[in-house]
């Protein structure tokens, strides 16, 4: 009985795709029988409960539009969260990517794993044995990830380490093949208008890792923001005015640190509306060449 509500829950989740989702340009590109396949033997592997096939599909499907570095050594081609649940969990996630919490208390290590390329923030530092260390393919090394540090980590497998004496926690978001950012017209970016409070901490072509830093009371101007995942540090209370100008419209947020969220693209102003500083990580893609144009089209030369 098992193997009729998976397959007929596999066909309402495809159903239920848009016709512009990342997930059916995914398949439209992909060997759909084969993708099929692979996704009721995972369902047949781990016997999900009925209530959370869909979500288990989403993950699954997920795993196969990441480009992981690949290989034959140990851990190639293995997804974190799924060699590693204890460790690795999703938090947040969008049409570009998932925002992953890696916790590794100290002396303990992981089971060997890949990754994409992926956009790193240290929350809690320590110190991390490395097997190998990114960008190699074999040997070791440790290194020293202090709190509040962030880079871009190519891809590659590998193992972790805590040798050091306090637990470790990581963020990093990893993206998914074909996740495309919304585009947006009259982009204002808060870096330009705000840089007292908004900082840039890592970055490639593809996403950046961002920094607000907002006093109790203080509002930044109208800005603009493609698809991210934001992470609390530090707050209790924000209030959003969507638009490119302060309105009378207002949602106020009720925030804690560890609160994970996705924000779609969009221009608004934040307000600090809590009882102490806000201080939010916030990993957003960035616009492929061409995407903030707005041409007049039409049918002339």
């Amino acid at each position: 009985p098992f193997l009729s509500v998976y397959f007929f829950s596999l066909a309402r989740f495809f159903a239920a795709m848009s016709a512009d989702n990342v997930d059916v340009q995914y398949l439209v590109q992909h060997n759909v029988p084969q993708l099929i396949d692979g996704l009721v033997k995972q369902l047949v592997e781990n016997k999900p409960e009925k209530g959370a096939i869909f979500g288990f599909l989403r993950q699954a499907l997920m795993r196969k539009m990441m480009k992981f570095g690949g290989g034959t050594g140990p851990g190639a081609n293995l997804d974190c969260c799924a060699t590693n649940p204890d460790n690795y969990k999703v938090i947040a996630e969008c049409a570009g990517g998932r925002l992953v919490e890696m916790t590794l208390p100290a002396g303990k290590g992981d089971l060997p794993h890949d990754h994409p390329v992926h956009y790193l923030y240290v929350v809690t530092g320590g110190k991390l044995k490395l097997s190998p260390p990114p960008g190699h393919t074999e040997g070791s090394a440790e290194v020293e990830m202090p709190s509040g540090a962030a880079m871009v980590i190519p891809p590659g497998p590998h193992q972790v380490t805590n040798v050091g004496t306090t637990d470790v926690k990581i963020l990093f978001v990893e993206p998914i093949i074909g996740g495309e950012p919304a585009s947006l017209s009259d982009f204002v970016s808060p870096f330009t208008v705000m840089p007292e409070c908004y900082k840039i901490l890592a970055e490639d072509d593809d996403w950046l890792i961002g920094k607000m830093t907002l006093p109790m009371g203080a509002t930044d101007p109208p800005h603009s923001h493609l698809d991210h995942l934001v992470y609390v540090c530090e707050g209790d209370g924000l209030t959003i005015y969507p638009g490119k100008q302060i309105g009378d419209e207002k949602m106020e947020v009720p925030i804690q640190p560890g609160m994970s969220l996705p924000v779609p693209a969009g221009h608004h102003s934040v307000k600090n509306t809590g009882t102490k500083d806000c201080d939010l990580i916030f990993f957003e893609q960035k616009p492929k060449p061409g995407a903030m144009m707005k041409f007049g089209g039409g049918t002339g030369p």
